[in-house]
């Protein structure tokens, strides 16, 4: 076990927490999706139907990680261009522990992000990176090319875990977006 490795929490634990912290008892589909991604072990796919609780499961290891960080990647443009390097100074100060963030944004040349990655501090308080609506990076990486250049996290970050979350992923999506992402 590495040094900075905190201990693994129980199934029930995470349950317990996550209730006792959010108000919400997840299921046990949550909790291990949770737990997975605590493990750190190996990259997590989660298949769910739409309100079935998916964003709970990128929420829930920040409770056990008081310095950590989850990174969301959605395919929706949220955030104004006007306050990027503002959010992006505050983000390196650990002002946030949560992020969600377009690929864009994420892989933009030379951007905040670039310059983050390199930073071991901040880089080593990342639990994972989600990748939320993950069918898109296959869908869309012809026409959004930083999907397609996304595998390059891997090299960057290469003790980070990817999570795949999506409502559908057949198969031979799914197979193509490990296959960009380098799972």
């Amino acid at each position: 076990m590495s040094l900075n490795k905190p201990s693994l929490p129980t199934l029930d634990a995470i349950r317990k927490k996550t209730f006792a912290k959010l108000g919400r008892d997840p299921c046990e589909w949550q909790a291990k999706v949770a737990h997975e991604i605590l493990r750190a072990e190996k990259d997590v796919i989660c298949v769910a139907p739409t309100g079935a609780g998916k964003t709970l499961t990128f929420w829930m290891p920040l409770l056990f990680r008081e310095d950590g960080i989850q990174i969301v990647v959605t395919p929706l443009n949220i955030l104004g261009t006007q306050s990027v390097a503002e959010l992006e100074l505050d983000i390196e100060d650990g002002k946030y522990r949560a992020i969600v963030i377009n690929p864009e944004l994420l892989m933009k040349e030379g951007g905040g992000f670039e310059r983050l990655w390199k930073s071991q501090d901040f880089a080593s308080r990342i639990i994972s990176i989600i990748w939320d609506e993950a069918h898109c990076a296959s869908l869309w990486s012809a026409f959004r090319t930083e999907y397609r250049d996304a595998y390059r996290l891997r090299d960057l970050l290469p003790h980070v875990r990817f999570v795949l979350a999506s409502a559908t992923v057949p198969e031979e999506i799914q197979i193509e977006v490990m296959r960009i992402l380098i799972m």
